[in-house]
């Protein structure tokens, strides 16, 4: 039928065009997942918290010339250390910094000779003590007579600077600042009864005993850290949290 006033065709009516269907843009679009984040947290001596710095996937330079949470901390190398970030893992490498990396002890950790550790403000290096060997001309060295002693702890007063030194005799030794055979008792950061020292199998173990400030052992090399390891780096308590 046509329109007598425009000639329009009137059964031509027009379609709606039809879309073809299918899977809209949102849902085919790939999801972004969350990338793992790490972050360092600074914990003050009262157990609160203080500033914060995020760290990236792969490495992160410390020190005091990389962020402002570092650089007031006289103690820290400009260049102290290296925490590598794969995912929620990390670990820690120190970078030949002047005072070293410790990391908060979780579980008995075994001690090889010539390592430190700190309790407290004490910085301790543990050392065997050999029998004495006659020289090449088979004359013997003299020494006073040994009760049995297998080892020993010094204090590090500063680099290349001993201060005490504290024997190990017979299996165990405990250190704190009121019992034990070791006592440090003018520091407040050493807990009454804080560590063990023990002699196994032909091995040397270190324990931390429930110590309100912990017990923390000078990285060699480098250090596997978890979620909320503590790194004592420099005079500052880091806590680290790695999360998914």
């Amino acid at each position: 039928m046509i329109c007598g006033s425009c000639g329009f065709r009137m059964d031509e009516v027009s379609q709606p065009a039809i879309m073809p269907v299918g899977p809209s843009p949102s849902a085919s679009a790939p999801v972004a997942r969350p990338q793992p984040r790490a972050m360092l947290t600074l914990i003050r001596p009262d157990g609160s918290e203080g500033g914060t710095h995020e760290l990236r996937q792969g490495e992160n330079k410390i020190g005091r010339n990389f962020a402002p949470i570092f650089e007031t901390d006289g103690y820290l190398s400009p260049v102290h250390a290296e925490i590598m970030v794969n995912g929620p893992n990390a670990t820690v490498r120190d970078l030949d910094s002047l005072n070293g990396v410790f990391v908060k002890m979780t579980e008995p950790e075994e001690l090889r000779p010539s390592q430190i550790l700190r309790l407290g403000q004490e910085l301790l290096r543990f050392d065997l003590i050999q029998a004495p060997e006659a020289i090449a001309d088979g004359t013997e060295v003299m020494g006073s007579p040994n009760p049995g002693y297998w080892g020993k702890l010094t204090v590090i007063i500063g680099r290349d600077v001993d201060g005490a030194c504290f024997p190990l005799l017979g299996e165990e030794i405990t250190l704190g600042r009121e019992r034990g055979e070791i006592n440090f008792p003018d520091d407040g950061y050493v807990s009454g009864l804080h560590a063990r020292v023990a002699a196994r199998d032909g091995r040397v173990f270190l324990e931390d005993l429930g110590s309100s400030n912990g017990t923390f052992i000078k990285v060699q090399g480098e250090h596997a850290l978890v979620n909320e390891s503590f790194v004592l780096m420099g005079q500052q308590l880091f806590r680290i949290n790695l999360t998914a």
